[in-house]
């Protein structure tokens, strides 16, 4: 009955409507390098591939009422088939599909060999988002090879 239960949990979600985003706002890319800017993450090292040209971002209010919603962390970690850049990946695109928010940004993280997301705002600075715990990280670029958060090597696509 386990197994029953957590499958119905975590897709039972997706057919309940998830938050509505009422703080939503279209920007350009100069508003998305500016926030990636003053945040730091663009001279670390990392580089940044657009994805697009406009984009849908939010309060972090409301986006934080989404990850409640969203069950990307209730998936079950499977080395090498179902991993962080998995989590990651799909995090961003049910952010996407689900609520029309393209602020999300995938990171490949080579440095701290790991993958995990960034997320822009229309309210505060651009966070780090580990889709696997749920949880705001900070960038912990130092010389250490440990460092999961490193952003000294890598791609934000977004």
């Amino acid at each position: 009955m386990g197994k029953l239960t957590e499958a119905l949990e975590i897709f039972g979600r997706d057919y309940i409507d998830p938050p509505i985003m009422t703080t939503k706002e279209k920007k350009d890319n100069i508003w998305l390098y500016d926030q990636l800017n003053k945040a730091g993450f663009l001279n670390t090292g990392m580089k940044k591939l657009n994805l697009d040209t406009k984009y849908w971002a939010c309060s972090k209010k409301e986006f934080e009422d989404w990850i409640e919603w969203d069950w990307t962390n209730g998936k079950r970690y499977i080395s090498e088939q179902y991993d962080c850049d998995n989590f990651a990946f799909s995090f961003k695109a049910r952010c996407d599909r689900k609520i029309g928010i393209n602020t999300v940004a995938l990171v490949i993280d080579y440095s701290g060999g790991h993958a995990y997301n960034l997320v822009c705002f229309t309210d505060s600075p651009a966070e780090l988002y580990e889709p696997q715990g749920d949880r705001w990280v900070k960038p912990n670029a130092s010389k250490s090879k440990t460092e999961v958060y490193a952003m000294t090597s890598g791609y934000i696509i977004i």
